[in-house]
């Protein structure tokens, strides 16, 4: 095992000449290189979560015959329920061993955490943002609606099933998208980065451009640009209350929030899939994270490093 750390190690000096200094200078500032490895780590560290839970979820259907027309069936059985949030939940183990792996190798010695440890105050700043995530999506429907905007109506299934939904939002929001993805960007990568407001921007800019491979809605090579507003607007206030908190668990308010207010209340609220929605929510969600910026200056609660 040491052997193996050991070869681990030399491929990140070889990779960023900075590793080594690292270890006894944890406040040093990274090279051109470390700061490029550790963007390609993220973005690998991402799509590994996704594909852990792809293949479980083909090993579970190759193994467990019917359980994938039972998947497809408009009223799931709690079995199927928590076996969902059980698979999704594989993205979370994931990320966290694939994070604790690089701050262990890449990290050792940097001062670098996940800034995840349970708080009072980070559950509340969590809360709030989950709750701030309905207030945003009412008011892009209300705005978008005032503006003409069009387009499908947003999961338009005709499903009242309002445990299925939360058990949908939960499994797909939080567990494969909103707590793996902020522990990655807004949790690791934010840190080893420095926690300075270029790793902010950087880490705000790479998750957004990489929602341009997503689909949600889009279609055209036009709207798939137009659809980065989106991810672009609740990413500037994940990092933002990140930032102001101190507390991962705030981010994935926002992050989770989002999908699971969407889940809930998309359809009841007649939300609309659509460029106008895209750009509307995103500019909502970035004037939150101004508003929450504005707070931490005011408060002395701007959690950056100087660097």
């Amino acid at each position: 095992m040491s052997e193996y750390h050991s070869d681990v190690k030399r491929s990140f000096v070889d990779l960023d000449p900075e590793f080594e200094q690292g270890h006894s200078n944890p406040a040093g500032k990274l090279s051109v290189g470390g700061k490029i490895l550790r963007v390609v780590c993220a973005v690998i560290v991402m799509a590994a979560s996704d594909f852990f839970v792809i293949l479980v979820s083909y090993i579970l259907m190759t193994l467990i015959p019917g359980l994938r027309g039972m998947g497809n069936s408009a009223d799931l059985g709690w079995e199927i329920k928590v076996l969902a949030l059980l698979v999704n939940g594989v993205a979370v183990l994931a990320a966290l061993l694939m994070c604790y792996v690089l701050m262990r190798t890449l990290d050792r010695g940097r001062g670098v955490s996940l800034h995840l440890r349970p708080s009072v105050s980070g559950g509340v700043w969590m809360v709030a943002m989950i709750v701030v995530a309905a207030v945003v999506l009412w008011a892009t429907v209300g705005i978008t609606h005032a503006l003409g905007g069009q387009g499908q109506v947003m999961g338009s299934s005709g499903s009242t099933l309002s445990n299925q939904l939360i058990f949908g939002g939960i499994a797909t929001g939080f567990l494969l998208q909103g707590i793996p993805e902020e522990l990655v960007w807004r949790g690791w990568f934010f840190s080893s980065m420095g926690s300075t407001r270029a790793a902010a921007v950087t880490s705000v800019l790479v998750f957004t451009v990489l929602h341009l491979i997503s689909q949600g809605g889009q279609q055209n090579v036009l709207e798939h640009v137009i659809y980065l507003a989106n991810p672009l607007g609740f990413a500037i206030a994940a990092m933002a209350v990140r930032i102001v908190s101190g507390s991962t668990w705030a981010a994935i308010g926002v992050h989770g929030g989002f999908h699971l207010a969407n889940a809930l209340l998309g359809e009841r609220l007649g939300a609309l899939e659509g460029p106008t929605t895209w750009v509307v929510a995103g500019l909502l969600w970035a004037a939150v994270g101004a508003v929450i910026i504005g707070i931490g200056a005011r408060t002395g609660r701007l959690r950056l490093a100087r660097q």
